[in-house]
């Protein structure tokens, strides 16, 4: 068999790997909290979370588009992400959650409201707050991008 030329093959779709260390974590004092900014595909990307629950008694984790107030009127993009609270004990028990969605102006940030509880984060002996501090990683793979200009 033959082997296709190179512009026939499909290339990977843009990903990249994320990682948020938060210090001092159960000192924040703050209803949410925003990463800095990461690019995947071109686009910029940030994780926000909800330290203490998005009205809820659970850590809320979201993939959010950094710059949707800026973007050009219909703007979409569909993205495949994994968040994750890292346990700094044991890789193992490292909590992740996988999810798709087609963001837009509407719904500039998607994830998970009730992602674990708060009584397990913040239980030291769970390895998921290690001297006060949460790891936090998005792995983002973005699909298509569709813009109406």
């Amino acid at each position: 068999m033959g082997t296709a030329p190179e512009s026939q093959q499909v290339e990977d779709p843009p990903s990249f790997k994320f990682r948020w260390t938060i210090e001092n974590f159960s000192r924040l004092n703050i209803k949410k909290l925003y990463s800095d900014i990461f690019y995947v595909g071109g686009y910029k990307w940030r994780v926000l979370i909800f330290p203490k629950g998005n009205n809820v008694d659970h850590l809320s984790i979201y993939l959010d588009v950094a710059d949707s107030t800026t973007l050009p009127y219909g703007w979409s993009r569909y993205a495949q992400f994994a968040l994750a609270v890292v346990n700094q004990i044991h890789s193992k028990y490292t909590i992740r959650k996988d999810t798709q969605h087609q963001f837009n102006s509407r719904e500039s940030d998607w994830g998970f409201t009730s992602f674990m509880s708060l009584s397990e984060l913040y239980d030291p002996s769970r390895g998921y707050l290690v001297n006060d501090t949460c790891v936090i990683e998005a792995e983002v793979v973005v699909r298509r991008v569709v813009d109406y200009w």
